[in-house]
């Protein structure tokens, strides 16, 4: 099986991932290298959603076009609809969906000691909007590119009180998998900062068509528990950006099993309208209960900060 991935080294960890498991069960794997338009290093503006395609276009024009059989994305990355003709076939199980901070060499602090008027580096306007929202003196600035070189600006970013960064804001998901666990000073709870939709999980994509591997993956690859929750969230993120764009976030588990719970956030770029909710319900009711919470945060405003936004620059 020819699996495509990006060409960064948290990519490639990805997609190593799903091939040692094709492996273990006696499938014999390759992985091609396909350049995405989202890979180049940047300071330009923060997105203004994770559902672009920018990560995931070039990959699954490959499966499309049969260049390779499946497809390894960072969940987060992949849009809520997929192109016609693809199916995503597993979803991983989720590792931790966090944000976390990690501190410029020459601050020995953690979050609650960031000092007034902090420069912290990020790469989504979901980071940027509740962070601004959790304290509006922060200093934000964008950052993106490939996790070694955002943690080597980090380390070049100057001293601190005369412009440098006090630390960057990338997700726990990405510095554990890259063995980078001690560069982690804290991690932000989610009354500060929910996650991107599907974020600590992978999703795997081949043809729809090609039912052979599909229900090898989900026999191999699909975590149950993972599908339902990150399904929901994808729902709520979809529902809410049809509307237009803003900074959104979202958050569901299974609780003993049976209850199932989704958080949400719909925000400004500026952190100053930030419209939260919650619902509860079984796990059946997962996508009726993902809507029902962007219609409701909609309502509350979300869909007035959605129509005042006019660029993906902030």
């Amino acid at each position: 099986m020819r699996i495509g991935t990006r060409g960064s080294k948290l990519a490639r960890w990805q997609a190593n991932h799903v091939a040692a498991r094709l492996v273990a069960a006696g499938h014999e794997v390759t992985i091609d290298v396909i350049e995405t338009e989202g890979d180049a290093p940047s300071d330009g503006p923060v997105r203004l959603t994770g559902d672009d395609g920018q990560f995931t276009r070039a990959l699954d024009a490959a499966v499309l076009d049969g260049r390779v059989d499946l497809a390894v994305h960072a969940l987060e990355d992949l849009p809520a609809t997929l192109s016609e003709g693809l199916a995503l076939a597993a979803v991983s199980a989720r590792a931790t969906p966090w944000d976390a901070f990690v501190a410029h060499p020459d601050f020995e602090g953690r979050l609650a000691g960031l000092p007034a008027g902090a420069t912290l580096a990020v790469s989504s306007l979901r980071q940027q909007a509740q962070l601004r929202a959790w304290r509006s003196d922060l200093r934000i600035v964008p950052v993106r590119g490939p996790v070694a070189a955002r943690l080597q600006r980090l380390r070049e970013s100057g001293m601190l009180g005369d412009g440098g960064w006090h630390g960057i804001v990338l997700a726990e998901v990405a510095l554990r998998q890259l063995a980078l666990d001690s560069a982690i000073r804290d991690v932000f709870a989610p009354s500060i900062v929910l996650p991107g939709a599907g974020q600590g999980a992978l999703g795997v994509v081949c043809l729809a068509s090609n039912t052979k591997a599909r229900t090898l993956l989900v026999r191999l690859l699909d975590d149950d528990a993972t599908r339902i929750t990150t399904e929901a969230e994808r729902a709520f993120r979809q529902h809410v950006s049809d509307g237009g764009k803003a900074a959104v976030g979202a958050y569901a588990r299974l609780e003993t099993g049976s209850v199932f719970v989704i958080d949400g956030v719909v925000a400004d770029a500026d952190g100053t309208r930030v419209f939260r909710g919650g619902q509860k319900g079984t796990p059946s009711q997962a996508q009726d209960l993902a809507r029902a919470l962007a219609g409701e945060l909609l309502a509350r405003g979300g869909r007035e900060v959605l129509n005042a936004t006019r660029t993906d620059e902030v």
